[in-house]
């Protein structure tokens, strides 16, 4: 185990960003249906759109936080404690590609997991549903692909999860970066429109 087969792991582990932001959503949505604290907010008058978008905004900042922290102090570890080589230049060539076509990627997961939460009162359930929507669904379409239409298929090459998994071998082809960031900023301004629109009509008991 050198320096290139250690830190080459990251592009390899790019899906578990889509599930982490689970996680930050949980964090910053912390209960509030539970804890009647969102009903409070829209009793006090705030804008629903400047609600809803703030937490998405702060589950971005805190998704983006972790993300550095957690990349660059593997990187680091892996550059202190292995052995080096030529290779170097390549694997840190491969991390800044990886990272440029999962940022988009995971901005879209993080939407999607926030829509999910504003939409679902139970926490629990809206963790399910968000790990539904990022990772069976791919599965489920890849079987519908099978048995009835490539279009299908098609749609599967489109999801966040699968995208990131093909990532790691079209390194340095920009043409897919450029795909990613597509599809990401498209998948992320979808979801906000969505769980806005349901949020604006929710009934806040």
């Amino acid at each position: 185990m050198n320096f290139y087969s250690a830190s080459t792991l990251v592009a390899v582990m790019l899906s578990i960003g889509v599930y982490a932001t689970i996680i930050t959503s949980d964090m910053v949505f912390s209960e509030q249906y539970k804890q009647n604290t969102l009903k409070n907010e829209v009793s006090y008058g705030m804008p629903r759109v400047r609600i809803y978008l703030g937490k998405l905004a702060v589950a971005i900042l805190v998704s983006i936080l972790a993300a550095v922290v957690m990349v660059v102090l593997y990187v680091a570890g892996c550059w202190v404690l292995l052995s080096h080589g030529d290779t170097d230049a390549s694997a840190l060539a491969l991390i800044g590609y990886s990272l440029l076509g999962a940022f988009p990627l995971w901005l879209a997961a993080q939407g999607i997991t926030m829509a999910c939460y504003f939409m679902v009162r139970n926490t629990t359930l809206a963790a399910f549903v968000s790990v539904g929507l990022l990772g069976v669904v791919p599965g489920i379409l890849q079987g519908l692909g099978l048995l009835f239409h490539p279009v299908f298929e098609t749609v599967r090459q489109l999801m966040p999860t699968v995208m990131l998994e093909k990532l790691p071998n079209t390194a340095f082809q920009m043409d897919y970066v450029g795909l990613c960031w597509l599809v990401g900023i498209g998948l992320l301004v979808l979801s906000v429109v969505v769980g806005m629109a349901a949020f604006q009509k929710k009934e806040i008991r």
